[in-house]
């Protein structure tokens, strides 16, 4: 939200309808309609450094999950996640994000060597609440992943190394590199063991433990 009407609809009413929705979630598509139209309908054009424009207010707490799929994968991906919201019944927060980033040659990037498309989705909790958001979860990545998709590394997913071996073609390399750069696991920990070590391996033997604390 920008400005400080949109600021007070956009963050703290959304926060206290779906708080109310999260026990009448037959009411979330009204208060969504309600939020686009009063926030989001309108265009807005900017031009500015990328790390001025970039950005924007997370709002309160959520689940968020994002995948990279490739561009010409991406009209049919988002048909089906939307067959799948109609045929469900499933009522979910918006928005759903949809940006397009070009390939690139960094190993483990979700772009790597194709263009792509990223659509992320997300269900907030307000006041920190708990809200239902398995089904939504396991049916996006279901489709995200029959697409050729790769999760975004700081958002939530269940994959393991096994599958980021076959996802990312340098993966082994970059294994490689981290081993050479930091062979004591100082900036390994329980989610680093899960998505760089090969259950098969010998560094699966000895996970690493960071006993550090912040």
């Amino acid at each position: 939200p920008s400005g400080g009407r949109d600021y007070v609809i956009g963050y703290y009413l959304l926060e206290l309808v779906y708080w109310i929705a999260s026990f009448l979630p037959m009411l979330i598509p009204f208060f969504n309609k309600i939020v686009f139209t009063v926030v989001h309908k309108s265009s807005r054009e900017c031009v500015a450094r990328y790390d001025e424009v970039f950005q924007f207010e997370c709002l309160f707490k959520q689940y968020v999950n994002e995948w990279a799929i490739p561009v010409e994968n991406a009209k049919e991906a988002l048909h089906r996640l939307k067959d799948w919201l109609k045929i469900s019944g499933a009522t979910v927060h918006i928005p759903v994000e949809v940006r397009f980033v070009r390939g690139d040659d960094i190993y483990l990037s979700p772009c790597y060597k194709r263009d792509s498309c990223l659509i992320n989705i997300v269900m907030y909790r307000p006041y920190g609440k708990y809200v239902n958001h398995r089904a939504y979860w396991s049916a996006f990545e279901r489709i995200m992943s029959e697409a050729g998709g790769r999760p975004h590394w700081a958002k939530a997913h269940k994959l393991t190394a096994e599958t980021f071996q076959q996802l990312y073609p340098k993966f082994s390399d970059f294994c490689k590199v981290r081993q050479t750069l930091d062979p004591k696991g100082v900036f390994m920990n329980d989610y680093m063991n899960r998505v760089l070590l090969i259950a098969s391996s010998e560094s699966h033997n000895h996970k690493y433990v960071n006993t550090a604390q912040f």
